[in-house]
């Protein structure tokens, strides 16, 4: 039987788990919407982290905010992550854009071994080359060799992610929503000033009711990025932080993958376009896949904590 601490640590990780799989289901949300909004790359990623901070503020309430050199270089992660990841959704894809952002498990299994010591077991290496099996099968109707730009800021971006990923985890104890909130203050600052500089090239000039020195907005596109700040990323990235902390970061990054499954299925929902036999069929093997690793890691920290009583 386990002790008292052993079972709150086993409650911990399968809520850890909870945690990170509620994130990515929220994530999935994402694609549709940066497709359906009029604004551009920096408009939408200005906003969205805009209405992200006001809600991690509001649930977090930070009496202070850590800035050590891995919080800093964390932000920088996760401002390129997002900012990229919109980039490439405008430009290429979304099969594409997200297909290539979760390259992330291959940079977070690397350098979670380099950097934290993480162990990576030959079980961890077959779900990902299964995952991936998966995730080709899924998307081999959109994939596409058009659209480079698209595609190579979503290779970054999944870069991006894996980095944060590792850097995230390695915070674990220390306030790792900070990295987020810093983060969001990249990307508004960043954006701002390309916003800015585009609407001083406007004909119709700066001060134009439709330019407003780049941040002019519809009621529409408001709500969409609203949503996309509160629910798709602010939220999200609150709990995936708190699940991180009792997980790997590789695990982590294989829950994630739940992200790319879940986006046709809100397309299904709120578009009607139907899925095609290659992407149900990827879908179950990626499924099958993170399911049997989240079994894994449970059962491992399970037979661990068994031992040690």
């Amino acid at each position: 039987m386990l002790s008292p601490e052993g079972k709150n640590v086993q409650t911990d990780i399968w809520k850890g788990m909870m945690y990170v799989a509620g994130a990515a289901i929220l994530w999935s949300t994402g694609g549709v919407l940066i497709k359906s909004i009029s604004l551009n790359a920096c408009q939408i990623s200005f906003w969205r982290a805009m209405f992200a901070t006001f809600t991690i503020f509001a649930i977090v309430k930070p009496k202070q905010i850590s800035s050590d050199i891995t919080t800093l270089f964390a932000a920088v992660a996760y401002a390129a992550t997002l900012i990229l990841f919109v980039v490439a959704t405008k430009l290429t894809t979304a099969a594409n854009a997200i297909l290539l952002q979760y390259t992330a498990p291959i940079y977070v299994g690397l350098f979670g071994w380099l950097f934290l010591k993480e162990r990576v077991s030959f079980s961890h290496i077959v779900t990902m080359g299964i995952g991936f099996i998966g995730m080709a099968i899924f998307f081999v109707d959109g994939l596409s060799t058009e659209n480079h730009l698209g595609n190579l800021a979503a290779i970054f971006s999944g870069l991006g992610f894996g980095v944060f990923l590792v850097l995230l985890r390695k915070k674990s104890d220390d306030n790792p929503i900070d990295s987020v909130l810093i983060g969001n203050g990249l990307i508004m600052i960043f954006c701002a000033s390309a916003m800015m500089f585009s609407a001083a090239q406007d004909p119709r000039g700066i001060d134009h009711t439709d330019v407003l020195y780049g941040f002019a907005i519809s009621t529409a596109d408001s709500v969409m990025v609203a949503f996309l700040g509160i629910l798709q990323i602010g939220i999200p990235y609150v709990i995936f932080s708190r699940g991180i902390a009792a997980i790997p970061a590789l695990d982590a990054s294989l829950l994630s993958m739940l992200e790319p499954v879940l986006n046709p299925i809100w397309v299904l929902l709120f578009v009607g376009e139907i899925p095609s036999f290659n992407a149900i069929i990827g879908g179950a093997i990626l499924l099958a896949a993170v399911a049997f690793q989240s079994y894994r890691t449970g059962q491992f920290f399970k037979s661990q904590e068994i031992k040690g009583n």
